[in-house]
Parts: C-alpha cells; sequence; structure tokens
C-alpha cells in the first residue's frame, strides 16, 4: 500500500526502512539532533504507517463498548480515550486509540495491531448497523511531539490547545464518579487544508496527531517544519519510547501478554461495567493489586560494558542473581550518550528481592520510570 508522504521523505533525502507494509523514514540526518528536537524543541514525525479506521452506524457506540477496556458510552464529540481489545483471559489484542466524532469513531492503533482490529470488527458489520472503514489510503497521521508542540501548533493554525480540556467526569457502576482522562480534538485549518488535530501526549511529552487528507500532506507537513517542527525519524523516536520505558505492540506486548503485566492500567476502566476481558483484569486489579507474575520493566545496561558491543537482540535471557528471570523485549543504544537502554520481562520475585540482574554478561539495573500517563496514549 502506497502512503501519502512517501515520495516527499525520499525527495528530501530521508533514509527510509520497512514498518509494516509500508517504508517509513528511519532519519532524516543526525540521529542525536532529531532526539533532541524530540525531547527539548519539537519533532515532527509521519505516522501514517499506523492502522486508523473509521467507526461508524448506529450500533458503534454498543459494539464498541463492550469489547474495549475503558469508557466509550460517556464520549462526546471532541474526545477520544486509549482503550485496549482484550481476550476473555485479560491478554493483549491491541491497544487503540478512539477518538468520538459527530458520526463515528475513528480509531488508531500500531502498525502491528492494525490487522487483529480489522479482523476483530469486520464481522460486527453483520450483527447490526455497524460498519468499519480503513482510512490508511485516504488520511495521513502527522505527529508532532515534544515542550514546543503546542506552539507549532498555535503559529501554524492560531488555535490555543492549552485550553482543551484533558478530562471527562464520568459515572462509575455502583454509584459515584470519577474523572477520565480524554484527547481533545478539534478540526483546523493548516493554511487552507483541513486537519483533525487531536492533542495526545506521547511518551510523557506533549504531542499532537494530524489527521490530514492524503492531498493535503505535504502542504500541510511542509507548514508545519516552517512554524518550527524539526523532520524526526522513526530511529529516534524509537529511541525515546524505550527510554522512557513505554512498551510497543508487536515488541513488548502481544496476545501472549496479561494487559497488567505490560503496564497499561492507562488504558483500563475498573468501574465502567462487562467487556471483554474485564473479569480477568478486574481480579488482578482489586484482589492481587496489579501483581503478577512477571512485569515489563525499564532497564539501563552499563554503558561502559557494552561500547563498542552489538545491542543485545530481542529476547536475550534476563538474568537474576544467575538464574534466567526474562527477556529483553526492546533495547537500543542512546542517541545521545551511547549507553544501551532496554525494555524487559523480569519476575516479579526478583524484582521485589532486588536480586542482581544481568544481560549477555553484563550488569543490568531497572530504571524507575513513570508509565505512560493516564492522558496519554502507549502507541
Amino acid at each position: 500500500m502506497g502512503y501519502p508522504l512517501e515520495e516527499h521523505h525520499a525527495a528530501i533525502g530521508a533514509t527510509l526502512r520497512a514498518e509494516g507494509e509500508q517504508l517509513v523514514p528511519a532519519r532524516y540526518g543526525a540521529l542525536a539532533a532529531e532526539y533532541a528536537a524530540l525531547v527539548s524543541q519539537v519533532g515532527i514525525v509521519d505516522l501514517s504507517a499506523h492502522g486508523r479506521f473509521a467507526v461508524e452506524g448506529k450500533d458503534r457506540v454498543a459494539f464498541l463498548n463492550g469489547w474495549v477496556s475503558q469508557h466509550v458510552k460517556p464520549l462526546r464529540p471532541g474526545l477520544g480515550v486509549a482503550a485496549l481489545f482484550l481476550t476473555a483471559q485479560g491478554k493483549v489484542i491491541a491497544d487503540v486509540t478512539l477518538d468520538c466524532l459527530a458520526d463515528a469513531f475513528w480509531l488508531a492503533t500500531d502498525v502491528a495491531a492494525a490487522p487483529a482490529v480489522q479482523k476483530k470488527l469486520a464481522p460486527l458489520a453483520r450483527a447490526g448497523d455497524f460498519r468499519l472503514a480503513d482510512l490508511r489510503a485516504a488520511y495521513a497521521v502527522i505527529g508532532l511531539i515534544g515542550p514546543d508542540a503546542p506552539g507549532v501548533i498555535e503559529r501554524a493554525t492560531g488555535a490555543k490547545p492549552d485550553a482543551w480540556r484533558t478530562t471527562l467526569t464520568v459515572e462509575k457502576v455502583g454509584g459515584g464518579t470519577e474523572e477520565l482522562p480524554v484527547f481533545a480534538h478539534e478540526r483546523l485549518c493548516v493554511g487552507d487544508a483541513p486537519a483533525l488535530t487531536v492533542r495526545r501526549p506521547r511518551y510523557g511529552l506533549p504531542a499532537f496527531e494530524l489527521f490530514v487528507p492524503r492531498e493535503s500532506a505535504v502542504t500541510v507537513w511542509k507548514a508545519l517544519t516552517g512554524a518550527g517542527a524539526t523532520p524526526v525519524g522513526w530511529d529516534a523516536l524509537e529511541a525515546c519510547r524505550i527510554e522512557r520505558g513505554v512498551g510497543r505492540f508487536g515488541y513488548d506486548f502481544d496476545d501472549t501478554t496479561l494487559a497488567p503485566e505490560a503496564g497499561l492500567g492507562h488504558a483500563i476502566s475498573y468501574t465502567k461495567g462487562c467487556y471483554v476481558g474485564q473479569e480477568t483484569v478486574a481480579k488482578i486489579h482489586w484482589r492481587g493489586h496489579d501483581q503478577t507474575a512477571r512485569r515489563l520493566v525499564a532497564l539501563a545496561l552499563d554503558g561502559d560494558d557494552f561500547a563498542g558491543q552489538p545491542v543485545p537482540a530481542r529476547g536475550t535471557p534476563i538474568l537474576a542473581d544467575g538464574k534466567e528471570a526474562g527477556h529483553l523485549t526492546s533495547a537500543v543504544r542512546h542517541p545521545v550518550t551511547g549507553a544501551v537502554v532496554a525494555l524487559g520481562y523480569v519476575r516479579s520475585t526478583a524484582l521485589a528481592n532486588h536480586l542482581p540482574l544481568t544481560v549477555a554478561g553484563h550488569p543490568a539495573h531497572v530504571r524507575e520510570q513513570d508509565r505512560p500517563g493516564e492522558e496519554e496514549a502507549g502507541q
């Protein structure tokens, strides 16, 4: 499948690599400079490889509410949430975002999860007034990530996104209310081009996703770079993700992973009522205090020991006091410090007892990270 910005990236000298069925920009120049833009200024990233669908029909709210792990019924146009599709055993089929429009939900998910979402939802069309439309060919998704992302939106559109709401009061099953973290969106214009603009923090940083018609994608990209955004490839994005301890579907969790193992509580409601997988995750939460046999953790591998050596591969065993206690799921050399940072699963008993960890014969230690906040996306 061809995507809207591929030719533009090639024309401006990006190095491309495969991501699912698409070629994505790996980098445009120096990796360290692109990483710095993300964490200290603002980077612009082509996220068009992500899956995106329109969920339509009068039964869309009821069907989605019974499938996903987060509140759907209270949402009104202009608001969205992070959610999960789970198996009956509480394992992760996909992590998604749902944005409520007047006549549809727009659902977005990571590259590897898109086929599973399509397979799960498409058959529902036979059960009622429910339609699923694939938006990938029609729309580009452009991400703005970094401290100055709100400033770029304001300069490019005139909107003031800092005033957009971040929570919604919802009723709990059994009585009472709670504040639900939400993603606000507005239909804005970047120059003459329309863009559904969603405020969706990413990796602990201010961030936005702009859904742009295919024919306007290059125009919007150029306008946003003109407003101060630095082009950033997926290599820098991955380094930022791993450094900040955020798991990714297909790498750090999948349909063999219990949602609480992967630290996905920000996408789960324990108070909305029934949905597929609810019984399992609620039991772990209420009876087990979110304790599972293993846990996804952020790791630092001693930089001096790994200098000049390859970054350990996904699946490399993690040893605790000399015995296998888990495995790596993602690892990367930090673009600035050169140290290896990683994610991996470690047995909870080893973590509780503070046993010394090693990876590929070298010391490793757990980096305490805040999980992606309940207000942000984990993709």
